[in-house]
């Protein structure tokens, strides 16, 4: 079983088609990099994965349970969550301490 498997996944804002049949699994152990230029919908597919956006058409898969339709918070309890591009969010706060900041529901 995959630990995340993205079937068909489909994404438009308007007119502007984000996604258009994203497949994909990520393996227990495994690590894969989602890469291309800005507008490519990286972005867009981590919103859909973690529950920020709903997918027009495909689903999403965590250790097998669909959480495609499912509220972010939900997704997060689950043991997804994703990170922002700033480094260090908090300057003040050592690399640790920054961590977990994010962590602070789980624990």
């Amino acid at each position: 079983m995959s630990l995340l498997r993205i079937e068909r996944v489909e994404k438009s804002f308007g007119g502007v088609r984000a996604l258009r049949g994203v497949s994909f699994e990520v393996e227990r152990y495994q690590i894969k990099a989602l890469i291309g230029p800005n507008g490519a919908g990286k972005t867009t597919l981590f919103h859909v994965v973690t529950g920020v956006e709903k997918p027009d058409s495909g689903e999403v898969y965590f250790k097998g349970e669909r959480i495609d339709r499912r509220r972010p918070d939900q997704v997060v309890r689950m043991g997804i969550s994703r990170t922002f591009q700033n480094v260090r969010p908090f300057a003040g706060m050592t690399v640790l301490e920054n961590v977990m900041a994010g962590r602070h529901r789980l624990t």
